[in-house]
């Protein structure tokens, strides 16, 4: 059984619009690996944010990543929005039956009120055939967080939104990172520019991902989830 040394990255964001601190736990990218050191880590969030790839779409499994937001979701609120390793057509309709049945709040090109802030969950609408609400979700009042997927997507098309802070994977730290400069990210190719961290003068934050799905090691580069703080 594959095993990862997993770090917590904490952050913070400051918006000044909540009444008290909501904290998060974000798992991108756990690509149905195993989870069970990833469950004390939620007795201290107010919920779990999950932006894409609980699946490998590669081994076409997803057992754990389903197991694992069975038991999230009954521990702490689970909001989970779509990764590309689940827009797989030939098992998309099938995964997301699954995925719904978890108990996770499922945000495709949707949102929800939590306390005091507003979640959202984007993917491109001509994927996933369901209409884009960035016009509505922008025009809340209040703190938005946005699960976005690819960092990519969010730089290219979504940059420009009012939205207090857009949450990422997919880029998997770079894979191999020399300094601070990852050498591969899906979507990015090589030298990829957006693979972890704050990007976009704070609106945009990257989870190095929870898994490796890829056959390329991960150097300099451990698992990662983070801990974030917004108030």
């Amino acid at each position: 059984m594959k095993k990862h040394t997993r770090v917590v990255t904490p952050y913070e964001l400051n918006t000044g619009k909540l009444a008290k601190p909501l904290r998060f736990l974000v798992i991108s990218d756990l690509h149905s690996e195993p989870f069970e050191d990833l469950l004390p880590l939620m007795e201290d969030v107010d919920a779990v944010l999950v932006p894409g790839d609980v699946s490998n779409r590669y081994k076409q499994a997803y057992d754990q990543g389903l197991a694992f937001l069975r038991e999230s979701a009954k521990r702490k609120p689970t909001f989970y929005s779509l990764g590309n390793h689940e827009t797989r057509q030939e098992t998309y309709d099938e995964l997301m039956a699954l995925v719904k049945e978890s108990g996770a709040e499922v945000l495709i090109n949707r949102y929800v009120r939590f306390h005091d802030l507003w979640i959202g969950g984007w993917y491109d609408p001509e994927v996933v055939q369901v209409p884009d609400m960035m016009d509505e979700f922008e025009q809340l009042e209040g703190c938005k967080l946005l699960l976005c997927h690819k960092p990519e997507h969010y730089m290219n098309l979504l940059r420009h939104r009012q939205v207090d802070l857009t949450i990422a994977g997919h880029a998997h730290g770079g894979q191999i990172r020399i300094g601070n400069q990852g050498i591969y990210a899906p979507g990015q190719h090589f030298f990829p520019r957006y693979t972890k961290g704050w990007e976009n003068g704070g609106k945009l934050l990257i989870s190095a991902g929870a898994g490796n799905p890829c056959r390329m090691p991960r150097w300099n580069n451990p698992c990662e989830v983070l801990m974030l703080t917004v108030d």
